[in-house]
């Protein structure tokens, strides 16, 4: 005989419903945090950034340029797959607004709201008292570029420097209108103003080791490390020689969390960060995890064609430079050292390929004469090519320049920097000409910064690209991996595209276009099908319906809109940047102030009776 059922217990039809609801108060009382997760990235990854253009967008083809620290639709773009900060962080609403402003002046609205906003972004910055610190005598250029920077956002700096070398201050006054002399460093001025709080951040230009580890440093270095409150952003050259010495050098501010490291490119940034997350790795300390590196790009106005002539540099008759001109006139930039660049094996290409025709090269043939050298054959469809080799030149670099190139090959040495701007803007390419990866793994070539100031593009394949990820057209004419310089050359003065092997007259035809490692990846949009189609990162896709661009042939339209570009990428940068090392010192001072009020002792009331 079966037991009477409980009419506590509860039925099979009532079952269901009372596990469905001890689910879903189990649920609400979970913590509110891991719930809204979802949500919020749901509305993240739907909103209309780079990474998911809306369908309309499938005609802007020219990317944006950017870093890691760039606006929601502003002109910083990740390039690479491994980019994941770009894609998880916050966005914080200084940034939106950023973004809404650069929206309504492209749409050409009334930009009322703009000018308000644009002065709340000074004020957060305008207090702070900011010094660029170059004290070796070097790096004109990157001290050109953070002065440009800096006047764009409106900041209060003071640059601490002896004097300029080789004329660059004409060279700021002629780009930028950049008169103000630097106030100088040797003196202890610098070190004094350390000493008595007067500086809150300290742009130190020339920051390696080797630059600073100098007796003569030592007032303006301890001051530095002593001073708690001072905001250290330290820009490394040489990371081909980072050390322990590199890493203790700047230990105290890391370990008071006002160290930022800022580097001139992509690759350099990630190289660096990587060393400095193995720092905190193996020694087990959690300051060196939380120092930030940052990227910058070295650049700053220059119009060679509006620069004067010199003895050493007679170049007149290249100015005004043609939208479309057949690369005849080569440059290699750096210090002239066959075991820096790859000069030699250039000069044994170049002298065969003028050996097998030289009429490709602007030549007539070599005469049987002895110490015969080629001679130009006049045929303004075909200028002559010259290689143009620019920088210092060392007492034991030996040249293999062939007797019957001699008159084809220039080397200019010792130049001031108007004549170097000035010279170098009269090239059609700039061949980078590495020797080894280091200039592609850890290093920043000036010779890529100075191309892009000059208006001269740089020949160079996908690891270029890679490395120096703020070339863009018309900075950059690619050519396929493994394709020799001399063999791209020749395939541009034929009139075909070094990379794609093609006319570069060729129009894409549907279905057919070609690929180039020129955007980040986006999703393509089919006008007649609907069909959407995500291509690879780094990879472009021509349009079908407009003819592709001769190759090397740019406006000043063009190059304008590029250099507009990196210079609010620079700007964007830099506002964030500072704007948070002003909340870091606003934050450290608060607690300072905290710590400083002595405790109030206890009041004991006597009664009176």
């Amino acid at each position: 005989m079966s037991r009477p059922r409980s009419r506590f217990l509860p039925t099979r039809r009532s079952l269901p419903f009372i596990i469905l609801s001890t689910i879903f108060v189990l649920y609400k009382s979970i913590p509110s945090d891991i719930s809204s997760r979802a949500p919020r990235l749901s509305s993240y990854l739907s909103s209309e950034d780079t990474f998911y253009p809306h369908p309309n967008a499938h005609a802007q083809y020219d990317s944006p340029i950017s870093t890691r620290s760039a606006g929601d639709h502003g002109t910083f773009v990740e390039t690479s797959a491994y980019d994941l900060p770009k894609l998880i962080k916050s966005k914080s609403t200084t940034k939106r607004q950023r973004s809404k402003r650069s929206e309504i002046t492209e749409e050409g609205q009334e930009p009322q709201v703009i000018e308000e906003e644009g002065e709340d972004e000074v004020s957060g910055i305008s207090d702070l008292r900011i010094a660029v610190l170059e004290h070796a005598g070097f790096h004109e250029e990157v001290v050109g570029a953070v002065l440009k920077t800096l006047t764009d956002i409106g900041a209060n700096f003071t640059l601490y420097r002896d004097k300029f070398r080789w004329g660059y201050a004409e060279v700021l006054s002629s780009g930028m209108n950049y008169t103000t002399p630097p106030t100088m460093y040797s003196d202890g001025t610098f070190a004094d103003a350390v000493s008595n709080g007067e500086i809150d951040v300290t742009i130190h230009i020339s920051c390696d080791h080797e630059f600073w580890n100098w007796p003569r440093n030592v007032p303006a270095y301890e001051a530095m490390k002593n001073n708690q409150n001072m905001e250290v952003i330290c820009m490394l050259h040489e990371l081909e020689n980072l050390s322990e010495k590199e890493r203790n050098s700047w230990e105290v501010a890391a370990k008071q969390n006002r160290l930022t490291y800022l580097t001139l490119s992509k690759h350099v940034k990630n190289y660096l960060k990587n060393e400095v997350l193995k720092w905190s790795h193996s020694l087990k300390q959690l300051h060196w995890g939380k120092v930030d590196v940052e990227e910058f790009v070295p650049i700053f106005p220059v119009d060679a064609s509006k620069l004067p002539d010199s003895e050493e540099v007679s170049v007149s008759q290249f100015f005004p430079k043609r939208a479309e001109r057949i690369p005849s006139r080569l440059a290699i930039l750096g210090n002239i050292q066959p075991w820096r660049r790859t000069y030699n094996p250039i000069l044994s290409d170049l002298h065969a390929a003028i050996e097998a025709d030289p009429a490709a090269w602007g030549y007539l043939p070599l005469s049987s004469e002895p110490n015969s050298t080629y001679i130009s054959s006049n045929d303004d469809s075909r200028p002559p090519v010259t290689l143009h080799f620019i920088g210092s030149l060392a007492p034991t670099a030996e040249l293999n320049i062939p007797d019957s190139m001699r008159d084809m090959v220039f080397i200019h040495s010792g130049l001031e920097y108007i004549s170097f701007y000035r010279l170098l803007g009269s090239m059609d390419l700039v061949l980078p000409a590495f020797m080894g990866w280091t200039y592609l793994e850890k290093k920043l070539s000036s010779a890529i910064p100075a191309g892009v100031v000059s208006r001269v593009p740089v020949l160079g394949s996908e690891l270029l690209l890679n490395a120096y990820q703020f070339l863009r057209d018309p900075s950059i004419v690619l050519h396929a991996p493994g394709l020799r310089e001399i063999e791209a050359i020749l395939l541009l003065r034929k009139g075909i595209d070094p990379y794609t092997n093609q006319p570069k007259s060729h129009h894409a035809t549907s279905g057919t276009g070609v690929t180039k490692p020129l955007l980040p990846g986006k999703i393509t949009y089919n006008i007649q099908t609907g069909e959407k189609k995500q291509l690879p990162l780094g990879m472009k896709k021509l349009n079908d319906d407009i003819p592709t661009k001769s190759i090397g042939s740019s406006s000043e339209e063009d190059w304008n809109d590029y250099h507009d570009r990196l210079y609010k990428a620079n700007k964007e940068m830099m506002l964030e940047l500072l704007e948070g090392l002003s909340r870091r010192i606003g934050d450290r001072k608060i607690k300072s102030m905290v710590v400083d009020v002595p405790p109030q002792e206890d009041k004991v009331e006597t009664v009176v009776e």
